[in-house]
């Protein structure tokens, strides 16, 4: 097996046995890099001096028969809305182009690191992370490995992309309506957003997106992104919102055998419509979770109203608040004019109605847990159509629409737990997901249902690429 095949898990055992040393998997990824990266744009910046040198440092330390922890050696990605020394952080935007390289890292980089990890990239984002297809004005966009024409989605669409492609292990990645869970969807891989506060953030400001974003690692399996996440959990005094660090692994915990919980379906939460191809991958998902003993049943309409609009209103004031300032300035005709428009939209709203859009998504939230007071777990769809080709909006059974990532906002204003798990490819060849939601700090069970839907429908290897 070549070494973008193995798993995390897989390669820390080729590490630590000495099959293979740090620096041969650096060099092996960093050759990835090199030969796909300019077809896929995924990777915005690399450093292998500083790569290597990290690598050498890991080859010692096990030569001489030294303590190492757990990742070391194993390279990881960094998306780039997040600093990691020796890489520019440019989070995709003009504003920020030609940045000096950063001299500390983010709280999730810094985990990682201290965890023996070695960054080798930065991968693409969409500007400031605003949108869910990692185009920005900067830098080419960022293609799907399963089909080059389309969007590997956002905005952690570099990251995504790169993991499913083998260019990396794994890579970090953020949340804040869809993020994570959009691009994992479209790309074939698994991804787990958290409950708001399992993953700190740090810092003497309150960081954007403050209330709905969370942050953690992607990689191609459950089981490995599992183990990654015990190594970022835990509390920062600087957050708030942070929550203790679980009293189990969540690596060892994922994998033990437990009870079947109920498990509701829907295939639109009641007040959308989903492309034909994903309800079929859903019907495929609940087929294989009923041959293993689960009890599914059919959810009744959950929402009335798609809850975009009030995410809108709380990610408007998010981006406002931090680009607002530079409304009627030269720098804020760099931005893309989406961003733009979307601070224009919402520079003036009034803190009376932020307080209003937090009312209505308590009440949201409310409602939606209502309807699943009969069930511990909701299969539902991650997106409502399948990754649309570049530059273009999505569509729903071949009618054009925004809304084709509607989906995923829900889980960021209750906060709670959301995964995207891969239940196969359609019939032109594009990963299908399904969403796996559950409630506050039900993280293991999520990762446990997921882990069965993943065992039925296998883990995709990297595809081939002509060199």
């Amino acid at each position: 097996m070549r070494l973008h095949e193995h798993s995390v898990r897989n390669l820390v055992n080729e590490l630590e046995t000495k099959r293979v040393s740090a620096r041969e998997v650096v060099l092996h990824f960093l050759d990835r890099i090199d030969r796909h990266n300019t077809a896929l744009g995924a990777v915005v910046a690399t450093n292998p001096e500083l790569s290597l040198r990290l690598a050498a440092e890991v080859d010692e330390r096990r030569a001489q028969g030294r303590y190492l922890r757990p990742l070391a050696g194993v390279p990881f990605a960094v998306k780039d809305l997040e600093d990691c020394t020796g890489f520019p952080t440019t989070m995709g935007s003009a504003l920020r182009q030609g940045s000096p390289p950063a001299t500390s890292d983010s709280l999730l980089v810094e985990r990682l690191r201290q965890q023996g990890a070695i960054p080798i990239a930065k991968t693409n984002t969409p500007e400031f992370g605003w949108k869910g297809s990692t185009e920005n004005m900067i830098f080419p966009p960022t293609r799907n490995p399963w089909d080059m024409t389309r969007t590997s989605g956002g905005s952690s669409g570099g990251t995504a992309a790169a993991v499913a492609a083998g260019l990396v292990p794994f890579g970090t990645a953020s949340d804040g309506g869809g993020s994570m869970r959009i691009p994992a969807a479209l790309c074939g891989i698994f991804a787990l957003k958290t409950s708001t506060g399992r993953v700190p953030v740090r810092g003497p400001e309150a960081p954007n997106w403050w209330d709905l974003a969370t942050a953690g690692p992607m990689a191609r399996s459950v089981a490995d992104t599992a183990w990654l996440y015990d190594f970022c959990l835990g509390p920062h005094i600087d957050d708030q919102r942070s929550l203790p660090k679980p009293q189990s692994d969540w690596g060892l915990e994922v994998l033990e055998e437990h009870s079947r919980p109920r498990v509701g379906v829907t295939y639109d939460f009641g007040y959308w419509k989903t492309d034909g191809r994903i309800v079929a991958g859903i019907n495929r998902c609940v087929v294989a979770l009923e041959a293993e003993g689960f009890e599914i049943v059919e959810v009744p309409k959950l929402l009335e109203a798609a809850p975009t609009i009030t995410w809108m209103k709380l990610a408007g004031a998010y981006q406002a608040r931090t680009l607002g300032p530079l409304l009627g300035t030269p720098e804020f005709e760099k931005l893309d004019p989406g961003l733009q428009e979307m601070v224009q939209k919402y520079a003036g709203m009034s803190a009376r109605d932020f307080i209003t859009a937090l009312d209505d998504a308590w009440r949201i939230s409310a409602r939606f847990f209502a309807g699943l007071e009969d069930v511990d777990l909701l299969i539902a769809p991650v997106t409502a159509g399948l990754a649309p080709k570049i530059g273009e909006r999505g569509r729903i059974d071949g009618e054009e629409t925004i809304d084709w990532i509607s989906y995923t906002t829900l889980a960021n204003m209750t906060r709670t737990p959301a995964a995207s798990v891969r239940v196969g490819f359609s019939d032109g060849g594009l990963p299908l997901a399904v969403q796996v939601m559950g409630k506050r700090f039900s993280e293991i069970e999520v990762l446990r249902l997921a882990r069965f839907i993943e065992a039925a429908f296998g883990v995709a290897m990297p595809p081939a690429f002509a060199d």
